[in-house]
């Protein structure tokens, strides 16, 4: 892409490939739990701890996105999907965007998905985000800020 800014500037800057964009859904259980997923992660050649994630189909809506994720992947759909942020990892270089979302409400509603292996599904504590956060194994930058979206959308809730 060729740039030609106010002061002159003429710049090349090379775009990583465009898409809909990903999701990244935060289920909350009843009981104060939200579930994690342990999955190969290849980048960094071991399993990790995240969150539901995956890609906004064509055509999809990201709200619609989410929920088909969480069927996918821990077999629960919500009855409330709250969209918490929409981040960019690399603006520099992708227009690729997370839809980051809160889900509660949860019920049992399973689809199978396009995963190698079965997913683990890995309950933890809201009260334990910060033992959480110091894993050696929970290191996706959008997991982190989740527990943080997330820490605070509750507890405007309770305030």
């Amino acid at each position: 892409m060729e740039l030609h800014f106010a002061n002159g500037h003429r710049a090349h800057y090379e775009r990583l490939g465009g898409s809909a964009g990903g999701v990244l859904v935060v289920p909350v259980t009843e009981d104060g739990m939200i579930l994690l997923v342990r999955e190969y992660a290849v980048g960094v050649e071991r399993y990790e701890l995240g969150f539901v994630k995956g890609r906004v189909e064509v055509g999809e809506s990201p709200q619609l996105a989410a929920a088909r994720e969480m069927q996918e992947e821990i077999g629960f759909d919500a009855g409330e999907l709250r969209l918490l942020a929409t981040v960019s990892l690399t603006p520099a270089y992708s227009s690729y965007r997370t839809f980051i979302f809160l889900a509660m409400g949860l019920y049992e509603s399973p689809l199978e998905g396009d995963e190698p292996e079965e997913l683990e599904t890995v309950p933890w504590a809201l009260s334990d985000l910060e033992r959480l956060r110091r894993r050696d194994d929970f290191t996706d930058a959008r997991c982190l800020l989740a527990t943080y979206l997330v820490h605070q959308a509750l507890a405007h809730e309770d305030g």
